[in-house]
């Protein structure tokens, strides 16, 4: 699979989601880069960062590509709003995240389902403030204690989306080894087991467990998350989250490829009623572990 459209910028999703029905539109209309960079006097990398979401659009500009596109007057209302609300911030502005996390968070306040696979931890959005706390201690970054607040808090805002009237469904895949890592303590793990299993009754929730027993999966390699969009105009996106930073990916074939791999690991994973049991049997283990 390729990663050559993913995106690390700051953009925010509507900024992004613009980038992408330009660079469609480009192709559909037969041009190259160099074609659109020709006719409106600028240069391949510019065209190029507005395609990728990396920089805001000109009105002016948006206008003459619309022209060059023939795009109806109907999708260029939707694209011109686009621009408009591309520079609205968010909530997660006024706290001190890193850059690449940005656009993450504006696209998951914007989609109505996240389908996400975790090999190694609790998914974000299902965390407790104490075993963010932890994650994020032993983290590649070194955080002064301000921003290792600011990050938790963040964390845990990001969870009230889940609730009654938030929008937003949250479909995962826990693999076993995530639930049975300690972090921080196994009195901090049951807490947090416990936490999964109230959360997983939630409408909102669809948890699943995938076990040892099942042996190899295409998810051996890491983490999966999908983000999906109630506007159809818009496409569904990907996140990568790598030790070097985050990346939205927004190829569609890149991100048809990780919806059909979160399918297959979700097939493969245990129906909710025994990943509930399995919950309960690993807290258990958790509490004979500190004994």
């Amino acid at each position: 699979m390729q990663y050559s459209e993913g995106v690390n910028v700051a953009g925010s999703a509507r900024q992004i989601y613009l980038g992408q029905q330009l660079r469609d539109l480009r192709r559909s209309a037969g041009l190259s880069l160099d074609d659109v960079a020709e006719r409106l006097e600028r240069n391949r990398t510019t065209i190029g960062h507005w395609e990728r979401g990396a920089t805001r659009v000109s009105a002016q500009d948006l206008e003459a590509l619309l022209t060059m596109y023939e795009v109806s007057e109907e999708l260029a209302e939707q694209l011109r709003e686009l621009r408009r609300d591309s520079h609205k911030r968010g909530w997660w502005h006024s706290y001190k995240l890193p850059s690449f996390v940005k656009p993450f968070l504006s696209f998951e306040s914007e989609a109505v389902e996240v389908f996400n696979f975790e090999l190694g931890t609790i998914p974000g959005l299902l965390q407790t403030e104490e075993y963010a706390r932890a994650t994020h201690e032993s983290g590649r970054l070194e955080l002064s204690d301000e921003e290792l607040r600011e990050w938790v808090e963040a964390r845990i805002r990001r969870q009230a989306r889940l609730d009654p009237g938030g929008g937003l469904t949250l479909h995962t895949v826990i693999a076993e080894e995530a639930l049975r890592r300690v972090v921080g303590s196994p009195d901090l793990m049951v807490r947090q087991i416990e936490y999964l299993e109230e959360m997983s009754k939630k409408s909102s929730v669809n948890l699943r467990v995938l076990p040892f027993k099942h042996g190899s999966h295409v998810g051996i390699h890491g983490p999966i998350m999908v983000l999906r969009s109630s506007d159809p105009h818009h496409g569904e996106v990907a996140y990568s989250d790598t030790p070097l930073g985050g990346h939205i990916i927004d190829d569609s074939r890149d991100v048809a490829e990780l919806s059909r791999l979160y399918s297959s690991l979700e097939a493969q994973a245990l129906p909710h009623t025994a990943s509930y049991r399995m919950l309960r049997t690993i807290a258990r283990d958790h509490v004979s572990a500190k004994e």
